[in-house]
Formats: C-alpha cells, structure tokens, sequence
C-alpha cells in the first residue's frame, strides 16, 4: 500500500499499539468466553483516544486528516491481528447512513458521535441469509415496525439502530432506533470467525417521524453506505490475507523435513508466490478504491465491486493454501491459521461475495 510518510507513521504506530494491546490471541478469549462482549471496551477507548475513529475526516472538521488510504492503513493492520472492534459497522457504515442517507439538521445531531467513536451505531438491514438490500420490513399504519432483521453487528452494545424498512407509501426508508427500547429484542449469536453479531426483532416498535431519515434520495445514499462500507472491509481483509501469507511463508522456512526446510521445495515456492501476485493485483484494487474514496466521486459501485471481488478470492486462495502447506497443523486451535480461514469466509459472504460483485461489476460496464 503507497502511503506518504505521515500515513506510513500512522500505520506503524497502530501497528504497535495493536500487537501490544490486541494480538490474535485476544479474538480467542473473547470466542472462548460466553458471557464476553463483541469487543473489549477498554481497548476501543484507548483507539478512540488515539483518533482513530477520526483518522479519515479533514482537519477542518476535527479529524487527523489522514484521509481513506490512512484509515485503509489502520483497518489493514486491524484486520491483519483480527481486531474486534466496531471501526467499520459504526464508524464507517453507521455514520456514512447518516451522512448520505439523513437530512442536514439530523446529520448535525448524529453524526459527531458516531465519527469520534463515542456513540456506538450499527446498520440492520440483512433479512435473509445471504446478502439483500431490498427491505421486507415495512412500517404499519400507526407508524411501528414489526420484522427480523438478521446479522447485525455489535447490535448488544450499539445506541443506535439503523434500520431498512418500507414506508407506508412504498418507498425505502430508514429509521434511527435509540436503543435500548419497548419492542426491539435482540439476539447476539456467535458467529465462526470467533465475531458476535445479532438478530433483532421488532414488534410494533414506535418509531417518530423524526426518526425516520430524511434526506434527499435515501435509496441511492444507502447504496453509496454499502460501497464505503464494502471498500473498508476489503481493506481489513488484505490485512488478513497478507499476515496469512506471511505466516505461511515463515513457517515453510522454519519447518524441516527429510533434513531440509520445506520451503525449500520449488512446488511450494511456486504455490506461495502464486498467491503473492494474487494479493498483489487485489492490493492495487483496494488502493484504488480507497484513492477514489478520497476523491469523492459520485458513483462508487463499480470501483466497490471490483475491489471486494478480487480481495475476496485472494483471502479465500490463500487461507486455503495456508491451511494445506501448514499441513495437519493448519486445522488445529493452537496455530492462527483456522481463524484467519474462518474470517476470509466470513468477510467473503459480507456486503455479497465475490460472484455477487463480479455480476455487478459485469453489469454496470455492459458485459
């Protein structure tokens, strides 16, 4: 990833920081403990005191400005430890809803805690098991919601609820949820990758009418969410496939066998730099996401899916190359590289997989 010297900083202080604070050890307590919350409190706070949450937003408005390849340079090292945190369902998801999907004097009230990381907010829009945008929660005449919303996370310790949902008259909305409330249950599950995250049911939740988001064209605004929020994943994720490979790399020239090291083998030497050029070319395309992002262009779709697609194959490639060159090993507990295959599976499914986003990518450039 080009980063200037300031971004580069950056990025080797959270480096630092994390591998004191947060190793991957730190996803196993929390996966072992039943009763531990979807990421250590104490550890957001010390993030949120470091401006991490701020790290994208201009100076002018409070922020570092580091800009999108300085947050891409955190969610990088973030995802490469496989940090529980809420950095892209609050920081980056939640508050892009707001500021793309809410009116002015709603984006003023909402957004500056959501962007300093002092407000927890989650977006439920997921209804069914594998990615839909399209609401099928609707609003009933007096105003209340009634519905599941599936997949939603850090929903146990979010404030804010974003939920889809359709208007009386059809249209798609979205409403502000101030959590906790009579009619909202939530349901954390555990997820494989060692991640919580929640159902929550509605029945006849109240909501306001000035709850209700109302910017201009909330349809397009939260597409424009979704994107922001898919190019923030697909950094973490290039995180978590280059700590893999490198990994596996160490460990083909520490491990012996016949009395030489493994990676000695050409046939090995050959998989690992197969996987290099994939992680290298899906690395380009994250880059060049996170680049556009800093332009702020109107349209992010294509740029989004292109992005998400090849970082997905690559994380899926080399987690499953990782597994067979550890050999039986890479199936146990004890080594990191179970939990780094379980969350490339994960973050695949996440915003749509690669297919998904191949099809869009296909479609909007007329293929």
């Amino acid at each position: 990833m080009v980063l200037n010297e300031e971004q580069q900083l950056l990025k080797d202080t959270i480096a630092g920081f994390l591998d004191e604070h947060a190793p991957t050890s730190a996803l196993r307590e929390l996966r072992d403990n039943p009763d531990a919350p979807a990421w250590q409190d104490t550890l957001w706070q010390q993030l949120c005191e470091m401006g991490v949450p701020a790290a994208a937003q201009p100076e002018s408005e409070g922020g570092l400005g580091f800009g999108w390849l300085g947050q891409g340079a955190i969610l990088r090292e973030m995802g490469a430890r496989l940090t529980a945190s809420p950095l892209i369902s609050s920081v980056v998801f939640a508050a892009a809803v707001v500021r793309h999907c809410a009116s002015g004097e709603q984006a003023q009230q909402w957004l500056p805690g959501l962007t300093e990381g002092t407000e927890i907010g989650s977006v439920a829009f997921q209804e069914k098991s594998h990615f839909h945008v399209d609401a099928q929660l609707t609003e009933g005449p007096t105003g209340a919601i009634s519905g599941k919303k599936m997949f939603v996370p850090g929903a146990s310790k979010a404030r804010s609820l974003f939920v889809t949902a359709r208007r009386n008259n059809g249209d798609f909305g979205i409403a502000r949820v101030t959590l906790p409330l009579h009619g909202v249950e939530i349901a954390e599950e555990l997820l494989f990758d060692g991640n919580r995250y929640a159902q929550v049911l509605f029945d006849q939740t109240e909501i306001s009418d000035a709850n209700w988001l109302q910017g201009t064209d909330i349809e397009a605004g939260f597409q424009r969410a979704i994107d922001e929020a898919t190019i923030a994943l697909s950094a973490e994720m290039i995180g978590g496939a280059r700590a893999l490979l490198t990994h596996t790399v160490d460990y083909l020239c520490e491990r012996e066998q016949f009395g030489v090291k493994i990676g000695s083998f050409q046939a090995l030497q050959h998989r690992c730099a197969q996987a290099y050029c994939q992680l290298e070319l899906a690395e380009s395309a994250v880059l060049s996401a996170l680049t556009a992002l800093d332009n702020n262009p109107t349209d992010l779709r294509d740029t989004a899916s292109r992005a998400k697609a090849m970082v997905s194959d690559a994380y899926e490639h080399i987690s499953n190359e990782a597994v067979q060159l550890h050999g039986g090993m890479g199936v146990t507990d004890e080594m990191d590289v179970g939990l780094f295959l379980k969350r490339s599976r994960v973050c695949n499914q996440m915003f749509g997989d690669a297919n998904w986003h191949r099809e869009r990518f296909a479609s909007l450039r007329g293929l």
